[in-house]
């Protein structure tokens, strides 16, 4: 968490509190280890990105993406990376800091954008090209074909778990959401990509939208108290597994099980994925 819907959700929050046409009028950073490279200290990255206007706000995979202009039309980008707890907050001059601040953007019109990590894993980009925040990052699941997606996973020698949350491979998709696809497909997150068949992919394709659409759904209708999209800790109705061990299956009520694959753990049931 965040994954793709969360963020998503996020983008949608910050272009309906009409923060796009904004100026930022300077930033605050708490901690130096927020800022990636190449703007890698703090005085650095509020010069590239104060006195900006925010011409746009889009998402690339698990990132938020910010174009940025000057007075001369010059374009640069704010990219935004949530890591594990992450959260963006629209605050007014009144409302007090959120409990975590770890970054804090004022903006011209007395508002200003705060990132709430308790973990301290997100990290913010000041760049001309926001490619070179994720020069690896796969497409899209919506940019694929069911055919195309199956082509990339089917000469794939690793578990389908870890393939799926190879970015490389796939843009987005995360633990929790692979674990709902997996399952609602039917498919052992143990299986090998290359042992499954072509007609299973694309079905797991089709799953993998219907999974992350369900859930941008489900934020967007069940925000945080302040408005925000509620984006951590999500154990709710937007994953269909409860991700507790032995838990019962959703479909056949059998036990849930808790495996470590490739360091991370997924949750999956015995009886209804092969």
């Amino acid at each position: 968490m965040p994954e793709l819907p969360e963020v998503e959700s996020i983008k949608r929050y910050l272009i309906a509190q009409n923060i796009p046409d904004s100026t930022i009028h300077r930033v605050e950073i708490g901690w130096s280890d927020s800022i990636a490279a190449p703007a890698a200290d703090i005085e650095t990255f509020a010069n590239r990105v104060s006195r900006k206007r925010i011409a746009t706000i889009k998402r690339r995979g698990k990132y938020i993406v910010s174009t940025l202009s000057d007075q001369q039309d010059t374009q640069s980008h704010l990219v935004l990376h949530m890591g594990m707890t992450g959260s963006l907050h629209v605050r007014n001059p009144s409302d007090p800091p959120v409990k975590y601040r770890r970054a804090a953007i004022y903006l011209d019109d007395n508002r200003r954008i705060e990132l709430n990590d308790y973990r301290r894993w997100a990290k913010l980009w000041a760049l001309d090209d926001p490619k070179d925040a994720y020069p690896k990052l796969g497409p899209e699941p919506w940019d694929l074909t069911p055919d195309e997606f199956a082509n990339r996973l089917r000469t794939r020698r690793s578990r389908i778990k870890p393939a799926l949350l190879d970015q490389s491979i796939i843009a987005g998709v995360g633990n929790i959401y692979a674990d709902e696809s997996l399952h609602q497909t039917g498919i052992s997150p143990l299986r090998r990509a290359n042992r499954i068949s072509t007609q299973r992919l694309t079905r797991l394709h089709a799953n993998i939208m219907d999974t992350l659409n369900h859930a941008i759904q489900f934020i967007s209708t069940h925000p945080s108290q302040d408005g925000s999209p509620y984006v951590v800790d999500a154990y709710d109705d937007r994953m269909r597994i409860t991700r507790i061990p032995n838990s019962p299956c959703p479909t056949c009520h059998q036990p849930i099980k808790n495996t470590k694959i490739a360091g991370r753990t997924a949750y999956h049931c015995p009886t209804c994925q092969h």
